[in-house]
Parts: C-alpha cells; structure tokens; sequence
C-alpha cells in the first residue's frame, strides 16, 4: 500500500508498468476491508452531529449515549430511513412544545393570579376551583382571557434565546450546560452567560409578568408586544412609566432572586433530564433484548425519552422552586397596581397591594400573614398543566406508534397480488 504511485493532480493510482507490479497491486486491493455502509456513505459523527435536540432539552451531552446506542442497534439502516427518523424526532417534538405552548399558557397565567393573590389560602385553591375558575373567566371576559399576554410571554422566549446566542457567539461561552466531565470551567462560563443574558432581559420579564396577571377588565388598551418593550423601557430606565409608583422596586433589586431562580431552575432541570435519560435507557435495555425488537420500535423509543425528560424536568423544577417563583414575581408586580381576577369566585376583581423591600421581609410577611403553606398558592394549576402537557406528548407517542405500525405493514408485490387473484 506504501509503495503504490498517485498521479499528481488527479489522486488516482497509476497503472502497473509490469506484471509483478499488477500483481502486487491486485493483491493490495484484496486485501483492503469492504467499507460499511456508515463508511461509505455517511459519517457516524455527522450523524450525532445533526441529529435534532428535541425542544426542553436543557443540553446534548446528556443524550449522546442515549443516541450512539441506537445508531449502533440500527447501522443496518439506509440513510434514507436514518433521515426519516431524525425529521420524524424534530417534528414530534415541535408539536408538542407547539400544543404545550398552547394548551398549557392559561394554567401559567391562572398560576401567577393565585401567587400575588393574598386574600385567599393555598389551601382554596384546588384543582377543582381553578377548571371552575377558567370556565367563568371565559364566560365573563371572553375565551382570549385566558390567552392574555401571550404575544408578550412568547416574545420573552425568543429574547432570551436570542441573547444566549448572542453572548456565546462574541465571548464564545457554551449557551448549553456542559457535563461535569467537561470540566468547571465550562459550567462556570455556563453560568455566566445565564447571568448576563438573565440581567439584560429582566425588564422585559416585569412587562410580561404584569401583562399576565393584569384582568382584561381592568385592562384599557390590549396587550402589544410594543406596549410590553415600551413599559420594560420605562422599568429600566425608571421614568415615564405608565405605572410609576413609590412602592415600584428598582431593577437592581430584582437582579438577585431572578437569577438565583434563573439558574436554579436550569440545574435542576438538567440534572432531572439526565436522569430520566438514564432510565429509559436501562428500561429499554432491559425490554428489548435482540435486535429486531429494537428495530421495530426504533422510531418511537428514539423519540420517547426526549419528549418524556423533557416533560418531567420542566415539572420537578417548576414544582421544587415554586415558592422561589411566588417570591419572584411579586417582587416584580410591587408597586404597579396590577388588578387581578379573583379566583375564588372568578367574577370580581382585587388590586394587589404589597410593600416589602426584599426578599427577606417577602419571606417573614408570607409567613406571618398568610403561613408557610401560602408558598405553594398556585400548585393546583401547576399540577393540570403538566396533566394537559404529558396527556399532549402521550398522544404524539400513540400518534407515532400507529404510523410506524402503518408504515411497517407488508404490500402485496405485483406477483403476489396476481397470485392471489387468481386462486
């Protein structure tokens, strides 16, 4: 192999100028190994490289063992059927952040109505009343009452996506939480950038969080997402403000516990996903013994345990950090005379009035006031959202099932077919 010659521009090896060179090069060729499929036509590590990350994944480290398994359990696939699957995950998991988005929003809104409510008990709020509560908000103010702020709430998302990817791109900070084994470093600069990017986008969050809570009755104009950047500029900036008070907090005082929940909420988030991952993994393992087993439902326990991680991280940080969230957000809405609905018979309305100052004297009033089981008001709602949420992505999985099922049954050949006409 070391001494074949190579024509110079083309690449191609020369022809043998004599017998035993022929010979020689006949035999060289023999002997070289038969290139897989993988080898020949598309790369493994382009393959984990460009499979999607479905949507609530906090990071790709966690699921590259997850994926190169079964990448191994299905090389004998075509490229073709390796591209299907990976469209098939990306467009499994844009559904269902689509129909969570969708379907969960009015819970999230109804949850941050019961957390800056201080004339009822978290013990009022069941999940009874809150199905109650959205049946007589709608039929008071309309079916968009429960959508309110939505325009707002989403264009907050993209903000914040846009500048995670903004800081990493000028500092080069990963925008993803890097695996312990990547070293401190890298979830030190992690960190960082969720500091930054949480601090420069923490007057949009009042805007949106008031554009939430705020009832359509009491609301003058509509909410528009100029309105929601012109009200955070006016929070920033700590002038003209449409709802300027003394009570108002300013930003830097909010610095502290939005990003404590912030970074809190991403940790906790990855640390369920791993794990979660982990678990399908050895329930798969343990289910499916050969390989055609896992070839069969290959498509659908691809997809499964990142819809399903997804879905249980964002529950247990939600749930965990829930009295962090109370605290957070009526530290935002203090001072902006926000008038809510009134859940507990969801027809009235009721101003929300507090003075704290920080976080402590938050805490020491919530618990002298209302009592420590006031920390988890909005509970009720968090528990259907996550019920409408995990009942979306069960059935995209059914969904999923029933078209690989489908797409798996045998077609009768043009030979078969006439076959069996004619007995």
């Amino acid at each position: 192999m070391s001494d074949r010659q190579y024509a110079p521009l083309s690449g191609m090896p020369l022809p043998p100028t004599s017998s035993s060179d022929k010979l020689d090069t006949v035999q060289s060729y023999e002997n070289e190994p038969t290139p897989t499929y993988f080898e020949k036509s598309y790369s493994y590590d382009k393959y984990m490289s460009e499979f999607p990350r479905a949507p609530g994944s906090p990071s790709n480290s966690s699921q590259v063992e997850l994926l190169s398994q079964f990448a191994e359990s299905n090389s004998h696939q075509t490229l073709e059927e390796l591209q299907l699957q990976s469209a098939t995950g990306f467009g499994a998991g844009l559904v269902c952040l689509c129909a969570e988005t969708l379907v969960g929003y009015p819970f999230i809104v109804l949850r941050r109505q019961c957390q800056v409510n201080v004339w009822c008990k978290a013990a009022d709020l069941s999940p009874w009343l809150m199905l109650k509560a959205i049946y007589q908000i709608q039929k008071g103010q309309g079916i968009a009452a429960l959508w309110k702020g939505f325009t707002c709430h989403m264009m907050m998302e993209g903000l914040q996506l846009s500048t995670d990817s903004c800081i990493s791109h000028v500092t080069d900070l990963p925008k993803e939480l890097p695996s312990v084994s990547e070293g401190p470093a890298k979830i030190i600069g992690y960190l960082t950038l969720k500091t930054v990017s949480t601090i420069a986008t923490l007057p949009i969050l009042s805007a949106v969080l008031l554009d939430t809570v705020q009832s359509e009755s009491a609301r003058a104009d509509s909410a528009t997402p100029m309105s929601c950047l012109k009200d955070a500029i006016y929070r920033f900036t700590g002038s003209g403000s449409s709802y300027q008070y003394r009570l108002l907090l300013p930003v830097h005082q909010l610095i502290i516990p939005t990003v404590v929940y912030t970074v809190t909420w991403d940790l906790v988030g990855h640390m369920v996903h791993s794990a979660v991952l982990k678990l399908c993994k050895i329930r798969q393992n343990t289910k499916q013994s050969d390989k055609d087993s896992k070839r069969k439902n290959g498509v659908t326990e691809s997809i499964w345990p990142e819809l399903l991680a997804g879905t249980v991280h964002c529950f247990v940080a939600d749930f965990s950090l829930l009295p962090l969230e109370l605290i957070m957000n009526r530290l935002h809405l203090q001072g902006t005379r926000a008038i809510v609905d009134n859940v507990l018979d969801a027809q009235s309305v009721i101003p929300y009035q507090a003075s704290y100052n920080n976080v402590q004297q938050c805490v020491e009033a919530l618990i002298d006031s209302e009592g420590v089981p006031s920390f988890w008001k909005g509970c009720s709602a968090l528990l259907l959202q996550y019920t409408t949420r995990f009942a979306v992505v069960h059935t995209v999985r059914v969904l999923l099932k029933y078209l690989h099922h489908f797409s798996d049954r045998p077609s009768l050949m043009p030979n078969d077919s006439a076959t069996s006409l004619e007995k």
